[in-house]
Formats: structure tokens, C-alpha cells, sequence
């Protein structure tokens, strides 16, 4: 029955995709991010469902002829050049005989990071409005709220004795990229509940933010500890109310702390007190290793999957890892870089973020001066605590190519894009002031 109705979703989806690409847009992040596939059974269990509706959206979107003003912003131009330089680099990995070990799986990754890219560049340009924003938002948030309601049940059933995993055979299957991915969702959840009029889908909002909260904690991944605490951190003090905020968060934290099964706390507890078990050691080694291999390779690295070749791995490791593993991956998305894109790669994805966060402070800045405008505000702040998050959980998981920074990304040069419309539409209006005030005010304002 699951696999009818997927199946009949998807089908009834192909003509909504060509004719109106948002829609195409929408059903893409539901099913790169919720994997509805992945609960049924039968032929549907391995149905490219992203493909499926990915190609009538791109389709849709040539024929409608969407404008290419929002491609040439800075960071659309810095994530182009990403790109490129990933291609660049897998490229110039295939000549290389000592990189034969892993170009089976850079061949894989280089086609699943292109569909990411395409698909990020196609929701900058259907993207136009705050309401289709918003639809985006809710649709990538609510897809991954779901999943941390379904591993909070699954968590509270079992009384949190076992690890919470995302959709099998998915990109989040991982215990610790599903608590990257949900890190990410938990501000664009708070702000879409908190700025939600209908009470409803308000309870909904702040239902599903508080699983997500519980689904990290029970994924035992102490980088998305890290990642929630500072995603928690920056909420807070962007809450309106922030003396309930700290009593909440000290209260959540005290009932974690006495009502935690032993398993967890075990795990956490070397963490906190700064004790090196065998998977921080493996980190430490993993860390030295693509340090070396890239004082080798500086330029373009080795491209995707680069650490895992054992033959590399090997070759370049400081010292054996621990309880006697051959190789491991880099457990940073800062060292995964370095090892696959070089120092030229690595800095290219830094540049682009500093460049969001630049653009982010700017938009703020300048929405404050446009009455219609101000809704930007909170986004502005959602969408930093979101890349915050990646960032510091990031600095611990070796998950780069993860689809959700990227969409941070492309919400930035949406966000930059309908700014320009509001100081447009601002700057028409009739006014009171004199030429020469409207032109230094316009002059600022762009």
C-alpha cells in the first residue's frame, strides 16, 4: 500500500513539476530529505524519486525561462566556483595512479554533489517570493522534524538504550550526520514556529523543534552535542523572553542529566571531562593524516573519499590508529576538504561562508531601515544559527558535501535577492524628501 501511494504521489507530481518548477522544487527536499521511499517495501525501496521529479522541475524551469540576475551575486558566483573546482579536482584525480583506491566511490560523489549544485541553483532562481521561501523552509525543516518525532518515539519507547538513526540506505543513516542534519533544521524550525499566527501549526512547529532537540541527544553523536548546544546557545539569545529561556534550558538539561540511561552517559561522560576514548584518538589520527596528505597534494588534494583509501590512509597516518583499524575517514568536515579539495578547495568553501554570514549582517542591516523588510530579520538569524550549527558540529563529522549547507547557501542569495525588490519598491514610493536625500538614501541602501 506504501508503495502505491508513493508511487502515485510521485507520478501525479511529473506535470505540477514541468508547469510550476516551485512545486518541483518542493517535492525535491522532501524526498532528498524525509527518503519517503525508504519506508516502503518492493521495487519502490530503490526508486530514484529525487531524479524523478528533479528532471521535469529543470525541464519546467528552461521552459518558463526563469531570470539569471539571482546567479550573478557574489556568493552564487563563489558557489559556481566551488563547483568547479570539485569537478577540478576529480578530474585531475583520475590521472593520478596513487588515487585508484577510492575513485570508484569520487566517481559517485561528484555525480551526487552535481545533482545538489543544479538543484541549489534551480531553487535560487524559482524562488522569487516570501511566501515560496517560506514554503521551502517548511517543507526541508518539517521533513527532518518529522524524522527526529519518529526517533524520539522510537527513543522514548526503548528509554533512550539505543542510538537514533536516520532513513537506511540515505545520506542520513549515519547516527551522526541525521544529528548534523536535525542541528541545522532546529533554528529554521524555532523562527518558522515563532513568527507562525495560527495556533495550530504553531504547536506543530514547536513539536517537532522539540523532538529534534530529544532525536540529537539520542543519536549519542557528540558532535551534534556540541552542535545543539550552540544551536541552543544562539536561540536563546535571540529569544524574546530570555530569563524563561535559561530556566527551560537548565531545566532540560537537569532532567537529561538524571533521566539519561547509563549507555549515554558513559559515552558522554569521557567527552566532557576531556578523556580521550578510541574514537577521539581516531579523530587525532584521522586529523595528522590529512594534514600530511595534504602537504602532498596541496593544490587539488585527492579528491572525493580521499581518506578512506587505506592505501593513502597508510601511507600518510602520524601513528596506528587505535583497536587496530586500517584506515578511517576524516571526522572534520575542515580536514575533509583539506585531504579532498587541497588548500585551494578548503578555502574556497571558507571564503563562501564567510561571504554568507557578510551578506547575512547586511541584510539585517538594511532590512531594519525598510518597514517591509523587517520580516528578513528573523530569517537572517535562522539562517545564520543554522550554518553556526554545521559549523561546529561540522568541525567534528566528516559530512562537507551535505545537501542542507548548501541550501543555506542558495537561501542567502534568495534572501539578498528579494532585498534588492524591497529597497526597489522602498525607493519608489512618493516621499516628503528632497532629490539629493533620496539619493544618498538609495545610494546606501544598495
Amino acid at each position: 500500500m506504501r508503495s502505491i501511494l508513493l508511487l502515485l504521489i510521485l507520478v501525479g507530481s511529473v506535470p505540477f513539476c514541468l508547469v510550476n518548477p516551485y512545486y518541483g522544487v518542493l517535492m525535491w527536499f522532501w524526498t532528498s530529505y524525509f527518503n519517503p521511499h525508504r519506508f516502503t517495501w518492493g521495487f519502490t525501496y530503490n526508486l530514484p524519486v529525487a531524479l524523478i521529479v528533479a528532471v521535469p522541475t529543470i525541464l519546467g524551469t528552461l521552459f518558463c525561462k526563469k531570470s539569471l540576475r539571482s546567479l550573478l551575486t557574489r556568493e552564487a558566483v563563489l558557489l559556481l566556483g566551488l563547483w568547479l573546482w570539485y569537478a577540478i579536482s576529480y578530474v585531475n584525480a583520475l590521472g593520478e595512479p596513487n588515487f585508484e583506491g577510492h575513485m570508484v566511490e569520487a566517481s559517485y560523489e561528484i555525480n551526487h554533489i552535481s545533482k545538489i549544485f543544479l538543484m541549489m541553483f534551480i531553487m535560487i532562481m524559482v524562488i522569487t517570493t516570501r511566501q515560496k521561501l517560506h514554503g521551502v523552509l517548511l517543507v526541508s525543516a518539517g521533513s527532518l522534524g518529522l524524522l527526529a518525532l519518529k526517533g524520539t518515539l522510537f527513543g522514548l519507547r526503548t528509554s533512550g538504550e539505543f542510538r537514533v538513526f536516520g532513513p537506511p540506505d540515505s545520506f542520513l543513516t549515519d547516527n551522526n550526520a541525521f544529528g548534523l542534519a536535525v542541528n541545522v533544521s532546529l533554528p529554521i524550525l524555532f523562527f518558522l514556529a515563532r513568527e507562525e499566527t495560527i495556533r495550530w501549526r504553531r504547536s506543530v512547529l514547536y513539536t517537532l523543534f522539540g523532538a529534534g532537540v530529544t532525536s540529537v541527544l539520542l543519536t549519542y553523536s557528540r558532535g551534534g552535542l556540541l552542535g545543539l548546544a550552540m544551536v541552543l546557545g544562539l536561540i536563546m539569545l535571540r529569544s524574546r523572553h530570555k530569563t524563561l529561556s535559561v530556566i527551560a534550558l537548565a531545566t532540560s538539561a537537569f532532567l537529561v542529566l538524571s533521566f539519561a540511561p547509563d549507555s549515554w552517559m558513559n559515552r558522554m561522560s569521557q567527552f566532557a571531562a576531556g578523556n580521550l576514548d578510541a574514537t577521539a584518538n581516531q579523530r587525532l589520527v584521522s586529523w595528522g593524516t590529512a594534514w600530511r596528505f595534504a602537504h602532498d597534494y596541496p593544490v587539488a588534494g585527492g579528491s572525493f573519499d580521499a581518506l578512506p583509501d587505506v592505501a593513502i590512509y597508510q601511507r600518510y597516518q602520524p601513528r596506528p590508529l587505535p583497536d587496530g583499524l586500517v584506515s578511517s575517514g576524516p571526522h572534520s568536515i575542515y580536514f575533509q576538504l583539506l585531504a579532498d579539495q587541497g588548500f585551494i578547495g578548503v578555502a574556497l568553501f571558507l571564503v563562501l561562508i564567510a561571504s554568507c554570514f557578510w551578506t547575512l549582517f547586511r541584510v539585517r542591516r538594511l532590512a531594519r531601515q525598510i518597514p517591509s523588510a523587517g520580516w528578513m530579520i528573523n530569517h537572517t538569524f535562522m539562517i545564520e544559527a543554522s550554518m553556526i550549527a554545521f559549523m561546529t558540529s561540522g568541525a567534528f563529522l566528516g559530512f562537507a558535501y551535505l545537501d542542507l549547507i548548501y541550501q543555506m547557501i542558495g537561501i542567502v542569495v534568495i534572501l539578498k535577492m528579494l532585498l534588492r525588490k524591497e529597497i526597489e519598491s522602498y525607493l519608489r514610493l512618493p516621499s516628503e524628501k528632497s532629490a539629493v536625500e533620496r539619493l544618498e538614501e538609495a545610494q546606501v541602501l544598495a
